[in-house]
């Protein structure tokens, strides 16, 4: 157990590392700091699977929880290949210990233990509240859109992707487990920011427990396939459930659309065809979709399909030598870079990094600055979403050497955008 350096009126607060018999109460600690809403049964134990104790801290006073955060070992997507990337969550303070720097304790021990161990280079979370993360360093690395198609504005483009062989039947989820992951999979190595899921995280996806589905059905499942009834023909599957809603006496149901994958084009377009002509229903929506949905250019009044872009995955880099030279580059580069890190002073200095789409090299340097840069902005751009010159034009990336600016932009851009639609 480490003691955290600080007294408050009542005592030490205790910085430990919690055991599987303290997850009740660790759990009742979060629950708690997010305003008192339990998780279903099924929920938790799924949660209590998954959950990293020798990864985790916890904060206690008086020998009671009162603070909690944990890291999850991911392999998730950037630009060049899966890596191994540490997926922040269960950050958490309890309402009467707040405003006593609890959090920033915890997110700094958290970063120094995968820099002291040398552990994943990539720190990454999904954010409850977008303002929190800037001031330990996290940039908003990628966006999702919300979509709302209403009946009038569901027509697909004629010449969408098709393929008369593809059929799609409906089906229950429980009867598509073995079939998620093959059509999950094509998409992951492609798309910066997606995550590799294990057995035990494809079952999370398929969870359908009755306390969490808000009023909606039961969840339900659609498979596109080319024949082949033992799932090898196989190219898509569709989640979706269903929100009962009538007006005048007219059923108005709203589609629910929670994961959509395809492994081709034209099984993409043929599920997204069914479910946005499905019986009794007014409205589709779907969220969190890449903000570069295919299905948004198949719309052919893509104007009222109502794309709201919102914030996703926040990015954190641990060391920026090993971060830089983890990913690749979709030109070839050579730049200085000054870097600022108020929490983590082993990053602070000049790196060259040096590298293109075959792989890098980052090394610190004497060498004269081609670009100042703080590590916030490098997490932003790091999976390749946000422009270096958007975060240079907000203040956040200056230009030292004419040329530099545009060279580096261009070389951390990725296509297509980056877009996590897991929630760790």
């Amino acid at each position: 157990m480490t003691m955290v350096n600080e007294r408050s009126e009542a005592g030490l607060y205790e910085l430990a590392t919690p055991d599987p018999a303290d997850f009740d109460e660790l759990a009742a600690a979060i629950h708690r700091a997010y305003g008192g809403f339990p998780d279903p049964p099924e929920v938790e134990a799924m949660n209590r699977e998954i959950f990293e104790f020798d990864r985790a801290v916890v904060v206690r006073h008086g020998g009671r929880v009162c603070a909690t955060a944990t890291v999850y070992s991911l392999e998730m997507t950037v630009p060049g290949g899966p890596r191994p990337v540490a997926g922040v969550g269960y950050v958490s303070v309890m309402p009467d210990h707040r405003r006593r720097g609890l959090m920033r304790r915890m997110l700094r021990h958290q970063l120094e233990t995968l820099h002291e161990t040398g552990a994943e280079p990539v720190a990454a979370l999904n954010s409850t509240e977008a303002g929190i993360y800037g001031r330990f360093g996290y940039g908003m690395a990628s966006q999702v859109a919300r979509l709302t198609i209403p009946r009038g504005a569901r027509a697909l483009l004629p010449d969408r992707p098709r393929d008369p062989a593809l059929r799609v039947r409906a089906t229950e989820p429980a009867l598509i487990a073995g079939l998620v992951a093959p059509c999950y999979d094509a998409n992951v190595a492609g798309r910066p920011g997606m995550l590799r899921r294990d057995e035990t995280w494809t079952r999370r996806a398929l969870m359908d427990p009755p306390g969490a589905r808000g009023g909606a059905a039961p969840l339900q499942a659609l498979v596109a396939e080319d024949g082949a009834e033992d799932g090898a023909g196989t190219r898509g599957y569709a989640l979706y459930t269903v929100l009962s809603h009538w007006e005048d006496s007219s059923p108005r149901n709203i589609v629910v659309v929670k994961e959509i994958y395809a492994v081709d084009d034209a099984a993409y377009a043929e599920l997204w065809a069914v479910l946005l002509d499905l019986d009794l229903t007014a409205t589709v929506t779907a969220e969190p979709r890449p903000v570069d949905d295919p299905v948004l250019a198949m719309l052919a009044d893509f104007r009222k399909a109502v794309p709201t872009v919102r914030d996703q995955l926040h990015v954190r880099l641990v060391d920026v030598d090993r971060a830089l030279a983890s990913r690749a580059y979709a030109r070839d580069v050579d730049l200085v870079l000054e870097v600022e890190d108020p929490l983590c002073p082993w990053n602070r200095g000049r790196w060259r990094l040096s590298g293109g789409p075959d792989g890098a090299e980052c090394h610190a340097t004497d060498g004269p600055a081609d670009l100042a840069v703080s590590v916030r902005a490098l997490g932003s751009a790091y999976l390749g979403g946000v422009s270096l010159r958007q975060l240079a034009s907000a203040g956040a990336v200056t230009e030292r050497r004419a040329g530099a600016l545009g060279a580096a932009a261009a070389a951390f851009r990725h296509d297509p955008a980056p877009y996590c639609p897991t929630i760790f």
